[in-house]
């Protein structure tokens, strides 16, 4: 007996503590009166609500008799069956103030003001709605429902065709007339969206089950399990920024998540999101003009936009978008973006970007963007680029990139790119790169690299002209002073000539152009003590490293002829610290015996430039004294002296 007692104060207690939790007006009650008078019907209810209801006798009808049964209302509800809207309730603490309620204001009876409100509630499950907004297209007047599904909304100057919008995610929209000065208490009812969902017999059928298994619908258990959702840095980039949840705090972000209607308005004006002549259905409503005093929030803009700081787009917008700060548009932009730092856009542009710091856009753009610092495209781009700082695209680029540091583009491209430090382009391109560092180029290029420094591209149909060049093939002529053609030409050569008896030298590039770099060996008797000694005190060694490029055309399968230019810096024992420059024009044949096998004889011309006045010049001529074509001194006292002669070696490669 005692634990049953103790079960019953717990459960008084909790339920007690339970309905203080809930606001007087919102608590649920079932009661009935049969002619029974206003003050005991308002007693009978505060004991049931357990509330207290405050008010002067003097604003009641003495004379009401109240006969009424109510079976899960609210208090409110009940309290507008008794006075409908002549008695005004309002809850503090428990207590629940009824007062007369006043006569409307002047400007309310001027513009034949209508006053609904109510609660929303589930058809379903007849549980109220809280959040789901109610609104007029016209007047664009919204409110959005309480946590208890209660809402009260003015409506001025409502005409017969006037209708009030019920609109809740997840239920159908629900319209209802609104009688012109009428104050009306309703409850409206939504009904939830019906979604198919495949029933266990509709995924038993999709099974595709061989007649050889023993298989019965029993031996199927279907369990959703929610997979880990993981957002990629665009999908992260696009819920921060262009999502109808920027002001889900505000109620006007409660109507852009629950209105499926686009709304029209040939003007808008406001002081900041929501605080303007389109009020909490900002969010919804597409504008042929807005002006935007610090910043603006709409569903588009169909011809301009100008906002002091900022301009918020959820959907598309044309013409003209014009902001001090930045710009950012959930859908299309179709024409120009102009803002002080930056533009963002979700969807793709057609137009052209202007901003001191930068454009951004997740899909593409079509026209020009021009930033102070970056571009960025989540595809492609059409049209101009011009970047202080870079320019990328994660799609295909159809037209020109201008960046102070770097251009990259994530696809194919066809046009060109400038960049003051390096371009990248993985996909196929046509047209230009140019770099004061490197260019690279992953894919197919047609068209030329020009870079201060390294040429990078796998496939390329045109030239390439840096201090560097790479590439895996070729259909043109890469210039510069190292070029490396993997399917190119390669030739490692040893050979013999009247001056070094011992020459090695390594030709890579392309038969229409390559370098060569060479080195020669050449020890030579020496009169008196050698200092330091080389090979032996008799003998002492001379030495050349040197540069050239050649072409190498072909005359038949076999045979190709070599036109070569090459300098050589000549030294004695170390390296020789004045002019001694060995430079050859070589003609002549290179024959392949086999496919890495040849060899190759020729002509050369030489011209041999030295100070006479330096002691330790090399003695180039003492095994052998040429014959002399040709000698010139120089205004510095320099001589170049010109020979004929000839070469013998073998190639590899």
């Amino acid at each position: 007996m005692y634990k049953i007692l103790v079960l019953v104060i717990s459960l008084l207690l909790f339920q007690n503590s339970w309905s203080q939790t809930i606001p007087p007006l919102e608590r649920i009650v079932s009661i009935s009166f049969q002619n029974e008078s206003v003050d005991l019907a308002l007693s009978k209810l505060s004991k049931e609500a357990n509330c207290t209801f405050s008010y002067s006798p003097s604003i009641l009808d003495a004379n009401q008799r109240i006969t009424s049964t109510h079976t899960g209302e609210s208090v409110r509800e009940i309290l507008n069956s008794f006075f409908a809207e002549t008695i005004e309730a309002k809850a503090k603490g428990n207590y629940v103030i009824l007062t007369k309620a006043p006569p409307p204001p002047k400007k309310a009876v001027a513009v034949n003001r209508a006053t609904i409100s109510g609660y929303v509630f589930d058809e379903q499950s007849n549980e109220k709605i809280g959040e789901a907004s109610v609104y007029d297209k016209r007047t664009l007047s919204a409110v959005v429902t309480d946590s208890y599904g209660f809402f009260k909304i003015f409506i001025d100057n409502p005409t017969e065709q006037t209708t009030l919008s019920f609109s809740k995610r997840g239920f159908l929209d629900t319209l209802i007339s609104v009688e012109p000065g009428s104050t009306q208490f309703i409850n409206v009812g939504l009904r939830p969206e019906v979604i198919e969902t495949p029933t266990i017999a509709q995924v038993i059928d999709s099974v595709q089950v061989s007649p050889s298994q023993d298989f019965t619908p029993t031996q199927i258990a279907v369990t959703e399990v929610p997979a880990k959702e993981k957002k990629t840095i665009k999908e992260f980039f696009a819920a921060s920024i262009f999502s109808s949840d920027i002001f889900s705090k505000k109620k006007g972000g409660v109507n852009v998540k629950n209105i499926r209607d686009t709304i029209y308005r040939k003007y808008q004006v406001s002081f900041v999101p929501y605080v303007g002549t389109n009020h909490k259905l900002s969010g919804n409503v597409v504008n042929t003009y807005s002006f935007n005093v610090l910043g603006g929030y709409s569903m588009g803009t169909s011809m301009l936009e100008v906002g002091g700081l900022f301009n918020i787009d959820r959907g598309d917008v044309k013409q003209a978008q014009l902001a001090g700060l930045f710009n950012t548009v959930g859908g299309r932009t179709r024409g120009v973006q102009m803002a002080g730092l930056g533009n963002l856009t979700k969807r793709e542009v057609d137009g052209g970007q202007f901003a001191g710091l930068f454009n951004a856009n997740l899909d593409s753009i079509s026209g020009g963007q021009f930033a102070g610092l970056f571009n960025a495209n989540g595809r492609g781009a059409k049209g101009a680029q011009f970047a202080g700082l870079f320019n990328t695209n994660f799609g295909k680029l159809q037209g020109v990139q201008f960046a102070g540091l770097f251009n990259v583009n994530g696809r194919s491209g066809e046009g060109a790119q400038l960049a003051g430090l390096f371009n990248v382009q993985p996909g196929t391109f046509k047209g230009a790169q140019v770099a004061g560092v490197i260019n690279t180029s992953v894919g197919q290029l047609h068209g030329a690299q020009v870079s201060g420094l390294i040429n990078f591209a796998d496939n390329v149909e045109g030239t390439q002209l840096g201090f560097v060049n790479f590439a895996d093939s070729i259909k043109g002529v890469p210039i510069g002073f190292l070029s490396f053609v993997a399917k190119g030409y390669h030739k490692i050569e040893v050979s013999a000539d009247e001056i070094f008896y011992v020459n090695a030298a390594f030709r890579t590039g392309v038969r229409q152009f390559y370098n060569i770099f060479t080195a020669g060996l050449n020890p030579q008797p020496v009169d008196g003590p050698v200092t330091p000694p080389m090979l032996s005190p008799e003998r002492q060694l001379i030495w050349s490293v040197g540069y050239g490029v050649g072409t190498a055309p072909r005359i038949s399968n076999r045979l190709s002829l070599n036109f070569d230019v090459t300098a050589n810096q000549v030294n004695q024992g170390g390296v020789t610290e004045s002019i001694s420059l060995l430079s050859k024009l070589y003609v002549g044949l290179d024959f392949h015996i086999t496919k890495k096998f040849s060899v190759t004889a020729g002509a050369t011309l030489n011209g041999y430039l030295y100070d006479p006045d330096f002691a330790e010049n090399p003695q180039l001529f003492k095994n052998y004294s040429p014959n002399i074509i040709r000698t010139h001194t120089f205004d510095n006292g320099d001589i170049l002296n010109m020979w004929w002669g000839g070469k013998i070696g073998l190639r590899f490669l």
